[in-house]
């Protein structure tokens, strides 16, 4: 009888232990997707400014990825977005257009569901500052 409520404790941590560190791994993974996705954020306008090429990020979300574009016709990046992280139609964004000399041409806000809420990313006129909240 001890033996069997000694295993049931066990199952039970076992059990609570595997959840939390499935939820952290989720959200490690975000914080990686949103990390890489500033850094091709950047890319894109320094590929705009240095080629003085016109640059694009497009979010496709019935495909749930995102391309960058140089030269609107290359396809130089296409990621993924993990199963937890979607853009949410509230977004009056789809794209990041970068002209030739590396400024947005629109601005305006992405908006991604995560496992921890609501994430943003604004996208403002003029130098193309990006910046994300949460």
């Amino acid at each position: 009888m001890e033996m069997l409520l000694v295993l049931v404790v066990l199952v039970t941590i076992s059990a609570i232990s595997i959840s939390g560190y499935r939820s952290f791994m989720v959200q490690k993974e975000e914080q990686r997707f949103f990390e890489i996705l500033r850094q091709d954020i950047y890319f894109a306008q320094s590929q705009s400014y240095a080629l003085n090429m016109t640059a694009k990020i497009i979010f496709r979300e019935s495909k749930g990825t995102y391309e960058v574009f140089t030269d609107l016709q290359l396809v130089a990046v296409s990621r993924k977005l993990p199963q937890s992280i979607q853009l949410k139609k509230t977004s009056n964004l789809t794209e990041i257009y970068f002209n030739e000399n590396g400024t947005v041409v629109q601005s305006g806000t992405l908006r991604f569901s995560t496992s921890r809420g609501e994430k943003t990313l604004v996208v403002h006129l003029g130098g193309g500052r990006v910046v994300f909240s949460e």
